[in-house]
């Protein structure tokens, strides 16, 4: 049995559909379908019942998929102990990034790296969704969060802290306290109209106006003139046309973590990334942690 027509079975089994599948697989969704097809042919079983609502597995592929999970399993772990194995700094690194952390804190560093490693490779993935380092889908993953899985390894780097950030073509008005009561907050969604926290509370007059779940967003927003926004300082704090607004609180409210596959700690390349960013992340900490900030005159 070809083990990809394994991988094709299970993604679409995992996501309902071809369309999802592929989505996952980074491939086009005739060539699931088709993939799909050839297998049911090969097996001579009918895996999938079709419909306007997706694939439903048949009784027999639940039999299957449990079984597979189970080789997938194994064919990860290989593929982990063999990457343990890799003495050498050259070929690829694939790392998971939230969005911002990676075009706005973490880039120069990337570079920096790259420019003293010619021979390695990175793929840098940007990801609200946490990639699954046990099945190699990233090697290394900056996270933000407040507890960590405990199956993988690595240091939490740093406190993150945000504020209430406005144009810096504002700053003679915001002295004004009455016009910072007549700004808007910039809202993320209708469910996420209203910010909390410390640095809302320092502002309980504020209205919510215009919605945006994307942060590039709302910081581009924000620089317009549309509304305050609450940004993380080390993209604030590091940009001249965003400025706080009075009282300038800021607050620690997740953590900033690098993790990764215990399986991966004698891979001499993964090691070596690993501990340069540790080194980078020393110098990026004040700026992560809101200690940047001064109140200009």
């Amino acid at each position: 049995m070809n083990w990809d027509d394994l991988k094709y079975f299970l993604a679409v089994a995992r996501n309902g559909s071809v369309r999802s599948a592929a989505k996952v697989l980074g491939v086009n969704h005739t060539t699931v379908s088709r993939r799909i097809k050839q297998f049911e042919e090969d097996l001579g079983e009918r895996l999938f019942d079709r419909s306007n609502g997706g694939y439903e597995r048949t009784i027999i592929a639940d039999e299957i998929y449990q079984e597979a999970i189970h080789l997938e399993e194994r064919m990860f772990n290989v593929s982990r102990k063999v990457a343990c194995k890799d003495q050498t700094l050259t070929g690829d690194i694939r790392i998971t990034v939230p969005e911002g952390v990676g075009e706005c804190l973490l880039m120069p560093s990337f570079s920096k790296f790259c420019d003293s490693h010619t021979k390695i490779n990175i793929e840098i993935i940007s990801s609200a969704v946490p990639l699954n380092l046990s099945n190699r889908e990233a090697d290394v993953a900056i996270r933000i969060c407040k507890n960590p899985p405990e199956h993988l390894v690595g240091r939490k780097l740093a406190n993150m802290h945000r504020a209430c950030y406005v144009s810096a073509q504002l700053k003679e008005q915001i002295k004004d306290e009455d016009f910072v009561k007549s700004l808007n907050w910039l809202g993320f969604s209708q469910r996420a109209r209203r910010p909390v926290g410390q640095v809302a509370k320092d502002y309980p007059k504020l209205k919510s106006k215009h919605y945006m779940l994307n942060m590039n967003m709302q910081v581009a927003a924000c620089k317009l003139n549309m509304g305050v926004a609450i940004l993380p300082c080390f993209i604030a704090d590091n940009d001249s046309s965003l400025i706080r607004i009075p009282p300038f609180t800021d607050e620690h409210q997740y953590d900033l973590w690098l993790l990764y596959h215990p399986d991966l700690r004698k891979s001499k390349k993964i090691q070596t990334f690993v501990h340069f960013l540790y080194e980078q992340f020393e110098i990026l900490k004040p700026l992560i942690e809101g200690e940047c900030f001064t109140l200009s005159p």
